[in-house]
């Protein structure tokens, strides 16, 4: 996908990611937190990060569009490792969602009430990378984000001499 709205598609694309990822980080942790929550949504937070993983590959792929329409004009190595990691910790971030989910789906690893106690030592484990996974692709996110920023900016602040 190369353009949107005859605009390079990554500078649009990417603002879902931005915006949703953080979000579904705060939710990871409150659902971590609070298992009884998290028995009472189902499987929605699997459907959740799913979408969060298709829009981070599809602002990925946007981007590698938009760096073979530049040919090279401008270094976005830093920018694409960044970025091809936050898909990774998003994919890891959607499989331990699925492994959680699933674990309480079965009632497997609760012991007794709703609060975070309440889980086998395994299932608080498993609830702790989550909010771990959740909290790397976050900062992964934000660090891409800075580096495109900067490529995007850095120019125009030499110009204008801020």
């Amino acid at each position: 996908m190369d353009t949107l709205f005859d605009l390079p598609a990554h500078t649009l694309l990417i603002h879902a990611p931005i915006v949703l990822l953080p979000l579904a980080a705060v939710a990871t942790v409150v659902l971590a937190v609070r298992p009884g929550w998290r028995r009472s949504v189902g499987w929605w937070p699997v459907v959740g990060s799913a979408v969060l993983t298709v829009l981070v590959f599809l602002a990925k792929s946007s981007g590698e569009a938009f760096d073979e329409a530049l040919a090279g004009a401008v270094d976005v190595g830093t920018h694409e490792q960044l970025g091809n990691t936050t898909f990774v910790l998003t994919l890891i971030w959607l499989g331990v969602t699925a492994v959680v989910v699933a674990l309480d789906q079965t009632a497997v690893g609760v012991t007794a009430g709703p609060g975070l106690l309440a889980q086998s030592p395994a299932v608080l484990a498993v609830s702790a990378a989550w909010v771990l996974v959740a909290a790397l692709a976050t900062i992964w996110l934000i660090r891409t984000g800075h580096e495109g920023a900067r490529l995007v900016w850095e120019p125009t602040m030499d110009v204008l001499d801020f």
